[in-house]
């Protein structure tokens, strides 16, 4: 074996200087004529350690090994990949590079020292190599040197907040921008977007706290800033959540206009909810554009629907679009190309019909899982990996309680999708809402396909919150649209919204009667359909 690796001249000795010193350590311990190590599972770490290093031909890095593997010891093996990846980030005491165990052991749990040492040696073999990959770090948000080390390039730049998952800097980033530091404080969200964005700081940060000075640090490369881009929360103006004028998150927007203003950035983006235009008398679309008069900028803002830019839903939106008044009017919010009438060609004029509920979960890659299947990393016959596949187990009450209920009806927690445009992507409790066909809620890489994303997209965190993550993105779809324009804009192109206006007043009352015979769930004339 050792001749057929070519290895027999420089490790046959040493292996059987090895094997003797096992064969003697074994009669020391009173088990004559044996080979293996099982003498030291009864010693603690320590010992372990001597008994090992008095074995001939074995060094540190590979008796760590052996603890580690052969004998279950959550120990840290003092490896070059570790030592690389540990010292780029600061995390090591003695910066030569020496890797001083018991400081950084201590330091991390025991539940995770043995998976955490592969990681770091898949990372530093893939992307923290001699010659480091900074671009495509996913470890960027916590490495001083990867962020350092970053160089501008032609792409626009973006800064995110309320980044959420990342759906709209996934849209940003499609359109050709590059997504330079996201903001969100939630622990889950923010990992998501960063293992997603490679090369992009994740700062886990309060917005209303001042972010200027850091973003600059984070990214020194950065330069100019083209677009500041965030949809802050919307539960005081969703009809589906406490719609109270007075709750303090109405006024987060600000905080993003503050500092797209310190940042001297030349677009502004805001995405939120169609309830916000009216809360009990208070329009905060108003508020919204006065704030950013204030500060420089020329806004607009439109309702927009999913389904026009290729996502399957009947989803609402306003987006508000602002350019520094020193630079001209505000970007049109460009008018998707497909049309969600089932019933084409549709007087609209759009020539794509958007895709189906049933289409999108139809797709290779997503086989049809029955309830309480386990399916968070399962490479499949065909060459796809299934990602956040899981299926919610239900107890047969709740299959049965499922199975009466028809296509758009039901508590928000098991509302069944419609096999068309989905008319909801909201996330009750841990639940998603009802898949169309089967007797179960949809899977989050369901609800994912169901929002735009990618199947390559991985939610993080457990699985209680991975839905709401889903639920509460900005569909990459419409992002991109809505980035693309800003391009065009950029360029001196000339925008081809403005001959398509005639679009919305065609094709949307055509299919708002199709999908929306109940008026309660309008909101001022187009349906608010998400609670985020």
């Amino acid at each position: 074996m050792l001749r057929s690796a070519n290895l027999d001249r420089r490790l046959a000795a040493t292996l059987q200087s090895f094997l003797e010193g096992v064969l003697d350590a074994n009669v020391r311990h009173g088990r004559p004529g044996t080979y293996s190590l099982d003498y030291l599972r009864e010693l603690s770490d320590e010992a372990v350690m001597d008994e090992l290093l008095d074995l001939p031909g074995l060094k540190q890095k590979t008796a760590r090994d052996i603890m580690n593997f052969t004998l279950g010891r959550a120990v840290l093996a003092d490896d070059r990949q570790v030592r690389r990846v540990l010292n780029r980030m600061r995390l090591l005491p003695n910066m030569s590079g020496k890797v001083d165990r018991a400081s950084y052991e201590n330091l991390i749990p025991v539940k995770i020292r043995e998976r955490l040492r592969v990681n770091l040696i898949h990372h530093g073999r893939a992307t923290c190599k001699p010659k480091p990959r900074c671009t495509e770090c996913s470890l960027i948000s916590f490495c001083p040197t990867g962020q350092a080390s970053l160089k501008p390039d032609k792409r626009p730049v973006a800064v995110e907040v309320f980044a959420g998952a990342g759906g709209l800097a996934l849209g940003f980033a499609q359109a050709g921008f590059r997504v330079a530091v996201a903001v969100e404080k939630e622990r889950n969200a923010a990992q998501t977007h960063r293992a997603n964005h490679p090369g992009t700081v994740v700062l886990e940060q309060d917005v209303s706290k001042p972010l200027a000075p850091v973003i600059r640090a984070v990214a020194p490369w950065m330069g100019d800033v083209t677009a500041v881009i965030g949809g802050p929360p919307c539960q005081g103006y969703s009809i589906a959540g406490k719609r109270d004028p007075d709750d303090e998150q109405n006024e987060l927007f600000k905080h993003q206009v503050r500092l797209a203003k310190e940042l001297d950035a030349r677009f502004v983006v805001i995405e939120n909810v169609l309830g916000m235009r009216n809360i009990k008398g208070v329009s905060f679309t108003d508020a919204v554009e006065q704030e950013l008069r204030n500060c420089g900028y020329n806004p607009r803002h439109r309702a927009v629907k999913a389904s026009d830019y290729g996502v399957p839903q009947l989803r609402w939106r306003l987006i508000f679009t602002a350019q520094l008044n020193t630079k001209g009017n505000a970007p049109e919010v460009p008018i998707g190309k497909y049309c969600g009438n089932p019933a084409l060609p549709c007087r609209c004029g759009r020539k794509h019909r958007a895709p189906t509920v049933r289409e999108v979960l139809s797709r290779p890659g997503l086989p049809k899982l029955q309830h309480g299947m386990e399916a968070e990393f399962i490479p499949l016959a065909d060459g796809h990996v299934l990602l956040n596949g899981s299926t919610m187990k239900h107890s047969q009450k709740v299959i049965e309680k499922i199975a009466g209920i028809e296509a758009g009806k039901g508590p928000i927690s098991y509302r069944r999708l419609h096999k068309d445009l989905a008319r909801t992507i909201v996330a009750g409790h841990r639940a998603l809402p009802v898949h169309p066909d089967l007797n179960r809620t949809i899977s989050v890489r369901e609800a994912a396909r169901i929002q735009g994303f990618p199947d390559e997209y991985v939610f993080c965190g457990t699985r209680g919150k991975q839905p709401l993550q889903v639920a509460n993105a900005v569909p990459p779809l419409l992002a991109r649209a809505v980035a693309e324009e800003l391009i065009r804009v950029m360029e001196r192109k000339t925008s081809d919204s403005a001959h398509k206006q005639h679009l919305e007043d065609l094709c949307g009352p055509v299919v708002m009667q199709l999908a929306f015979p109940a008026r309660e769930e309008s909101d001022g004339g187009a349906p608010e359909v998400v609670a985020s």
